[in-house]
């Protein structure tokens, strides 16, 4: 299948006033009127995984609308320079010259993948399960699964019906981090899976939030990052 898809690429005017929380809420408002407006029209639409993803990758902030949101991104930032959301302004550095569409789906080979932001694997039923495994194949296993879980409810929420079993190998570390107030363990790293995924969509839990970001990135053959998929 094929997914409407439109990329803004942002950098704040004033780094140390930008939140990404309201830049996130502003989209938010838009993309609900956009939709009350446009329902009668022919535009796709998608309801399960969020239309208008906002995501923070160093000092950059990466913007993607994905079917109506892909409209929403295009009407907005049409012959702009800037956008401003509450109290921010952003430099439009790098936008789409028209709406792409991008290919989702089972695929005859493999993709690797890579982390831009932590994945979220874990609820706290399943953390407690993680930390009792004994050593490092038994972990790796357990989060592999629970990432073939995660491909899986992309998939669903995307309405898309695999023809295939997704299939996923990963090369994935954890690390724990401070967020609000309490300690939550995040994962980066690689995996590999016969699933095609556009640039920049979340996966697993609080995508929302910029959690999950992926992209697709070139194999070297023979080196120690290579993972293999089955």
């Amino acid at each position: 299948m094929f997914l409407k898809k439109f990329t803004l690429t942002l950098e704040p005017v004033d780094p140390l006033q930008f939140s990404i929380t309201e830049t996130r809420a502003y989209f938010t408002v838009k993309l609900e009127e956009y939709t009350v407006l446009n329902k009668s029209n022919d535009t796709t639409f998608i309801y399960r995984y969020p239309a208008v993803q906002c995501k923070q990758i160093k000092n950059t902030i990466i913007i993607i609308g994905i079917s109506q949101g892909a409209a929403l991104l295009e009407e907005l930032s049409y012959a702009r320079s800037e956008m401003v959301s509450g109290k921010n302004t952003c430099t439009i550095l790098e936008r789409d010259a028209v709406i792409q569409n991008e290919e989702f789906g089972i695929s005859d080979t493999t993709h690797m993948y890579e982390f831009l932001t932590p994945w979220l694997a874990l609820n706290q039923q399943n953390a407690k399960k993680f930390y009792d495994l004994k050593g490092k194949p038994e972990r790796d296993a357990f989060i592999q699964k629970i990432l073939i879980g995660n491909l899986e409810t992309l998939a669903k929420s995307l309405d898309f019906k695999t023809p295939l079993p997704i299939i996923c190998k990963a090369k994935i570390r954890f690390r724990i981090d401070w967020m609000g107030r309490e300690n939550v363990m995040v994962f980066l790293g690689k995996f590999k899976t016969n699933l095609r995924i556009p640039d920049y969509f979340g996966i697993g839990q609080s995508v929302l939030q910029g959690f999950g970001t992926i992209k697709c990135i070139p194999e070297i053959p023979g080196t120690d990052d290579e993972v293999n998929a089955g």
